[in-house]
């Protein structure tokens, strides 16, 4: 299908892309609905990728759409109004997700965790340890919670992992998104489940992320009351979509 020009409110949507939040298949969904020359990756983690400050005023005027691992304030280098959405993910499973992931992929710039135990992982500040909370405050800032849930009030759409479909249903109602059906990316296959992880490094991961499991409930919370707050039609829709995808991974 041709991408569509989306007929949103704001000259600039970015989806800040918090790493192992199911964001690799959002950001599949996401690409889709703009032109290619309106939609930039701006992945801070990928060095092949051109950064946004290495761009023209003439080249991020074409500019509708930006995704990738980045912090709070991309849009200081444009001159246009924007929103911002994002997906948040139990720190816990986040946490456990990442660590099998970057174990498992060659991820450039993470050799240095290969030979690492859980145990030594979950003590990473930089990539275990609040991490949601850090990259929603900004690069220049320490986490803080508040601040945190004030970019949560702010951004038109915070889904969460858990509720993947849910909140995929929220975005193309908020956005118009079309075609939002998928298949799901970035699976790790080798990762344990949470029973087989031992109860201390779950305390631990809990401990090292109190932040992040406070902005992940308040997110959480506000997730379900724009559920409840869909209309009669609405909630019909929903259920619909949430029956076909079920009725599909059911059959993989």
């Amino acid at each position: 299908m041709e991408a569509h020009i989306m007929n949103d409110n704001k000259d600039l949507t970015i989806f800040l892309h918090v790493p192992k939040t199911g964001g690799t298949t959002l950001n599949s969904i996401f690409i889709r609905q703009y032109q290619e020359s309106a939609f930039h990756n701006h992945d801070t983690y990928d060095r092949q990728i051109i950064p946004l400050s290495e761009l023209n005023q003439e080249q991020k005027a074409f500019i509708r759409a930006v995704a990738g691992h980045h912090y709070y304030g991309v849009h200081e280098l444009f001159n246009k109004s924007f929103q911002y959405f994002t997906m948040l993910r139990h720190p816990v499973d986040r946490v456990l997700s990442l660590y099998f992931y970057l174990k498992e992929s060659n991820y450039p710039g993470y050799e240095w965790m290969k030979e690492m135990t859980i145990e030594e992982f979950v003590q990473t500040p930089s990539e275990a340890q609040n991490n949601q909370t850090g990259l929603l405050c900004g690069y220049s800032m320490v986490p803080n919670v508040k601040i945190a849930k004030k970019r949560i009030d702010a951004f038109e759409i915070v889904g969460i992992t858990e509720r993947f479909d849910e909140s995929l249903f929220l975005l193309k109602k908020a956005f118009n998104w079309e075609n939002i059906e998928y298949v799901k990316h970035n699976i790790t296959k080798s990762r344990l489940s949470k029973r087989e992880i031992p109860a201390e490094v779950i305390s631990l991961i809990l401990q090292n992320n109190e932040m992040d499991l406070e902005i992940y409930e308040y997110a959480r919370g506000l997730l379900e009351r724009k559920l409840k707050l869909l209309s009669k039609q609405e909630k019909g829709e929903l259920k619909h979509f949430l029956k076909t995808q079920n009725r599909k991974f059911s059959k993989e």
